[in-house]
């Protein structure tokens, strides 16, 4: 598209592309008229927080295809690589936030490398956890490629590392004892990581690490990660696996990566140097020989430097066999630390993470043949569970003297009584701490996801999911605001 050139031009085009709804030009269509051109005006609408400088920039370039992508439009670009950019985005309609990946034009004709990006897209939108960002949509308009999810308010652990330098002994380890729940909940559904790394790990504002880029999970040889930039993500894994005989996509490959992430953030210093020489990144010796723990911070206590040291044994069969039987350590050194996790044993004498038996939970369902049901799962995992029968009287229990530890909302059968206060229950959860969670069909998804944004305290979810997944989001959020 050319530069606009007109005053009108920019009108329309910002009225008919949705970057603007005509009530948002209206608020600068005043101050618009006594200037003269085009950059005048735009800065008028940046100054009034009306568009943003990459917006602004772009229309001044005529650079404006992409810059609304489905119900999305671009704000800010928030990371970039060699392969896809992240961007904020919000939604056309109500602006609300999201963040969107966009992959790079440059690859837009290369099948393979569509198919890895949408591959990625696919395994992570069956994901429902709370350390696991969660994927809303996928979609290409031309040769845009694209899929949205949760904007995470914070930033990645690189990023956070720049500025704290290291963080304490408990920050640490509850971070990667959410990580190692995530991949203990991927793993159910059949996906490891295989790129664990500090910009792959977002924390939030309210200090809960989430995992982002699950972009070689599913990839069953390295050639079929895509790119070359995936290829070289993909280095340190199979250099660790070969070295050590293990098999490909071995989930104690991600527990070493996460050992590594352990140790960094612990110290600020990383394991070892970094690199982007494929021949040192080749070398199995290169993992192998990083400085002791303990020798780097001789005041972390030891329970914590074994932990990390198993999690990064060179030989995969003196590590930690699985991510639960790293939280189990992990689990030890938090209460040693002085910040316990409550756990109970579950199915099977399984031990589990989850909440204090006295955690109440409140059950919104009209559907009374299914309650039972709900009831004897609840309170089998430690809950104690009441239900009402709509979403008025949760949220009226909720506004109460004596609200509940939790609130789920079942609106598969009918979603529109649910769907016009949540908004209102999520603000009221927020300031509350108490988290909710709404499930609907997976026919009202679309209008859902219209309407309201998934978040910590008020989230959605869709059929088919289980009770087990419900049931994650409370232990995790539940045993962090309790």
């Amino acid at each position: 598209m050319p530069p606009i050139k007109s005053k009108d031009g920019l009108k329309s085009y910002l009225l008919t592309s949705r970057l603007l709804l005509p009530k948002e030009w209206n608020i600068a269509e005043g101050e618009i008229a006594g200037v003269q051109g085009v950059p005048e005006a735009l800065q008028i609408l940046e100054r009034r927080q009306l568009l943003t400088p990459l917006q602004s920039g772009r229309i001044l370039k005529g650079e404006t295809e992409g810059l609304v992508l489905g119900r999305y439009k671009l704000l800010y670009r928030n990371a970039s690589g060699s392969f896809a950019r992240v961007f904020r985005a919000s939604t056309v309609d109500d602006n609300k936030v999201v963040a969107l990946k966009l992959l790079r034009e440059r690859w837009a004709d290369d099948p393979r490398t569509v198919a890895s990006f949408e591959r990625e897209a696919r395994i992570c939108k069956k994901f429902v956890h709370p350390n696991i960002v969660p994927i809303y949509e996928i979609g290409n308009e031309g040769r845009f490629h694209y899929f949205t999810m949760e904007f995470v308010e914070g930033g990645n652990l690189r990023d956070f590392l720049k500025i704290r330098q290291q963080l304490s002994p408990v920050e640490a380890t509850r971070s990667i004892y959410q990580i190692c729940s995530a991949l203990e909940y991927a793993l159910t559904l059949g996906a490891t990581h295989r790129d664990l790394k500090l910009t792959n790990v977002l924390m939030s504002s309210t200090g809960i690490a989430k995992l982002v880029d699950f972009g070689l999970a599913g990839a069953e040889s390295p050639t079929q990660a895509g790119t070359s930039d995936d290829v070289q993500r993909a280095l340190e894994y199979a250099s660790l696996e070969r070295g050590t005989n293990a098999p490909r996509n071995d989930p104690r490959s991600d527990l070493f990566f996460a050992g590594a992430i352990y140790y960094e953030l612990l110290t600020g210093v990383s394991p070892w140097p970094r690199t982007s020489d494929r021949e040192e990144r080749l070398q199995l010796s290169r993992y192998a020989n990083y400085r002791p723990l303990h020798q780097v911070a001789p005041a972390l206590p030891a329970s914590l430097v074994k932990v990390c040291h198993r999690m990064m044994e060179i030989s995969p069969a003196s590590r930690f066999q699985s991510a639960a039987e790293t939280n189990r350590e992990l689990r030890a050194v938090l209460a040693e630390l002085g910040e316990p996790v409550a756990e109970q044993i579950g199915q099977g004498g399984k031990l589990q993470i989850g909440l204090k038996p006295d955690f109440h939970l409140l059950i919104a369902d009209g559907n009374r043949k299914r309650n039972e049901i709900l009831r004897q799962y609840f309170e089998k995992h430690g809950y104690d569970v009441t239900f009402v029968k709509d979403s008025e009287s949760a949220f009226s229990r909720l506004k109460g003297n004596k609200p509940p530890d939790g609130v789920l909302f079942l609106a598969d059968d009918d979603a529109l009584p649910v769907l016009n206060i949540f908004p209102q229950i999520q603000a009221y959860a927020r300031s509350l701490k108490v988290p909710c969670v709404a499930v609907f069909s997976a026919e009202d998804a679309d209008a859902v996801k219209s309407k309201v944004t998934s978040t910590k305290y008020g989230a959605t979810m869709f059929q088919p999911t289980t009770v087990r997944d419900i049931r994650l989001h409370f232990d995790e959020i539940g045993a962090v605001t309790r």
